[in-house]
C-alpha cells in the first residue's frame, strides 16, 4: 500500500516562520491572556460560590438580590403551588404575622401557603401577586396584611421589582438553579449578604417557621416607622384588588392592630390610621372584597415587636381574628 504521507507536500522554511512569526505576534499573544484571564474569572467566580455555599453563606439566586426577597422565590420554587386554593402576599407584614397551618383548620378545605417576602410597597405587592396567580389556577383567596408602611411610596419605576420572563422560567423549574447568579452576577452583593448572614445568631429564638411561609419575629425591635402616605399607593391596591377578581378570586385586606406606643407617638387622636382606613375603602370597589379592620383589637404593647410586627404566639391570635372574620364573610 502506498504511502501517502510521503505524497503530501512539506511546508516550506517560509511558511514555517511566517507561523512561528504569527504565533509570537503581539496581537496572538493578547487573545491567548485574554482567554486566560477570562477563563481564570469564570473559575474564580464559580470557586467563590461554590465555597460561599459550603459554609452556607451563599444568598438565594438573585432575582432581585434582596436576600429575603430572593428567599422567598427560592421557597415557592420548591412548593406545588398549583395545589394551593388560597395565598397570603405583601410586605413583612404579611410574612411575619400569619399562621397558615391554623388558617386551614379554621377554614376547612382551604390549603394555604404564604408567598410573602418583605420591603414591598402595596403596588409591588400587586405585581407579585398578579405573577404568582398565573402559577397557582386553583386559587380562590388571596390574603394580605397591611400596616401604614405598605403606603409610604409607589413609584412608577420601582412597580416591576423582578423579570417576569427569568422568574417565570425559575419558579417553573424550566431553567437551573444557578441561572440567575449568572445573569444577575453581584459579586458585592454577594460578599455583603456573607457577611451579613455570618453575623445572624442561629437557632430557633430568632424567628418561628410554621413550615408555610411565614416566619414570626420572637424579640423586640427598636422600629418606629413614621406614617407617611403615597396617594399613588392607593391605586396600587385598586391594582391588587382588580388583578385578584380577574383570576375569579377574592380579595381578604386585614390591617395590623395599633401599637399603643406608636399611636400615643404619631397618631394619639387616631385621625391618621381612620383617614388611611377610609382611603384604602375607597379604593376597594368590589362587594367580594373584605378589609379586616385590625383596630378591634386593642393591644398592649408586649405583643408587638414592632408597629408592624408581632411577637410570637401573638400572630395566632391575629390569625383567629383573621379566619374569623372570613368564616363569617362565607356564612353571610
Amino acid at each position: 500500500m502506498p504511502d501517502h504521507r510521503a505524497s503530501r507536500p512539506r511546508p516550506s522554511s517560509a511558511e514555517a516562520g511566517r507561523c512561528r512569526a504569527a504565533l509570537a505576534s503581539p496581537a496572538l499573544r493578547f487573545l491567548v491572556a485574554f482567554l486566560l484571564l477570562v477563563l481564570g474569572g469564570i473559575g474564580a467566580v464559580a470557586a467563590a460560590h461554590v465555597a460561599l455555599d459550603r459554609r452556607g453563606l451563599l444568598p438565594p439566586p438573585p432575582l432581585t438580590a434582596t436576600w429575603c426577597i430572593d428567599e422567598k422565590f427560592a421557597f415557592l420554587r420548591e412548593q406545588p403551588l398549583a395545589s394551593y386554593n388560597l395565598f397570603a402576599i405583601g410586605s413583612s407584614a404579611t410574612w411575619r404575622n400569619l399562621d397558615m397551618p391554623l388558617l386551614e383548620r379554621h377554614l376547612p378545605g382551604t390549603r394555604a401557603i404564604n408567598a410573602a417576602p418583605c420591603y414591598l410597597h402595596i403596588d409591588q405587592t400587586a405585581y407579585m401577586a398578579e405573577f404568582l396567580l398565573r402559577h397557582m389556577p386553583q386559587v380562590e383567596t388571596v390574603l394580605s396584611i397591611v400596616a401604614p408602611r405598605d403606603f409610604e411610596a409607589c413609584p412608577a419605576s420601582q412597580r416591576a421589582f423582578f423579570d417576569l420572563q427569568l422568574a417565570d422560567a425559575y419558579l417553573a423549574g424550566e431553567v437551573p438553579s444557578w441561572l440567575p447568579y449568572v445573569t444577575g452576577f453581584r459579586p458585592v452583593y454577594l460578599a455583603r449578604e456573607a457577611v451579613e448572614q455570618e453575623n445572624v445568631p442561629p437557632g430557633p429564638d430568632v424567628m418561628a417557621e410554621d413550615g408555610r411561609g411565614s416566619s414570626i419575629m420572637r424579640k423586640p425591635h427598636f422600629w418606629r416607622p413614621e406614617p407617611v402616605f403615597d396617594p399613588a399607593c392607593y391605586e396600587g391596591l385598586t391594582a391588587l384588588e382588580e388583578a385578584v377578581a380577574a383570576r375569579g378570586a377574592r380579595l381578604v385586606i386585614a390591617t395590623l392592630p395599633v401599637m399603643p406606643e406608636w399611636g400615643e407617638r404619631f397618631d394619639p387622636d387616631g385621625t391618621i390610621i381612620e383617614g388611611w382606613m377610609q382611603d384604602m375603602r375607597a379604593a376597594l370597589r368590589r362587594p367580594e372584597t373584605l378589609l379586616v379592620d385590625g383596630r378591634q383589637l386593642g393591644w398592649d404593647d408586649e405583643r408587638f415587636a414592632d408597629p408592624v410586627h408581632l411577637l410570637y404566639p401573638y400572630h395566632r391570635s391575629f390569625t383567629d381574628f383573621i379566619a374569623e372574620a372570613m368564616a363569617g364573610q362565607a356564612g353571610s
